[in-house]
């Protein structure tokens, strides 16, 4: 298996998973306790955090770059995203692949939204993303991990998700 469907498959695994009330808790002792090892703590947003913890055991065999990911990780996406396009060790860019990190950002604010990224259709502009944090309707704001489908282009939204970069999975 390669590490990039090894970052699918993990993220995956994770569907379903449910927060509580105010970023609380977790329904799942196991998983707030890999949270917790990812950064989060309570009353924390967790997209970015879901996405590093699932992101970064891609890394596991190689200490090197796995204390350099811990490093760069953070709980702000978009300050995620600065840090790895800041360091040399890993590639960021414009186009989603399989098993990327994706960086929203909600209008020209401060705010951001993390996911994994698992499906890509050039042809239907769409991909699908794993992330935590989110709900029904697609929220950067919610109580789950979830699928969602997401756009890869399109006009910029100013209450929207928009796409700030990718960061993409080490293979090795």
């Amino acid at each position: 298996m390669t590490r990039t469907n090894f970052i699918v498959e993990a993220a995956k695994w994770y569907l379903g998973r449910t927060e509580k009330k105010g970023n609380s808790g977790f329904n799942d002792s196991d998983f707030e306790k890999e949270l917790k090892n990812a950064g989060w703590y309570v009353g924390a947003p967790w997209c970015a955090f879901f996405g590093n913890m699932v992101w970064i055991k891609h890394l596991k065999d190689n200490s090197k770059l796995y204390e350099i990911a811990k490093r760069l990780d953070s709980g702000s996406a978009l300050q995620t995203f600065k840090n790895y396009q800041a360091d040399s060790n890993f590639e960021t860019g414009d186009k989603p692949k399989l098993g990327a990190k994706v960086i929203w950002t909600l209008g020209h604010g401060p705010s951001g939204h993390e996911g994994i990224v698992v499906e890509v259709n050039e042809k239907t502009n769409t991909m699908i993303t794993v992330e935590g944090n989110t709900n029904n309707s697609g929220s950067r704001e919610g109580d789950c991990v979830a699928m969602k489908p997401r756009t890869i282009n399109r006009p910029f939204k100013e209450g929207g998700l928009n796409v700030v970069g990718y960061i993409y999975p080490v293979e090795y």
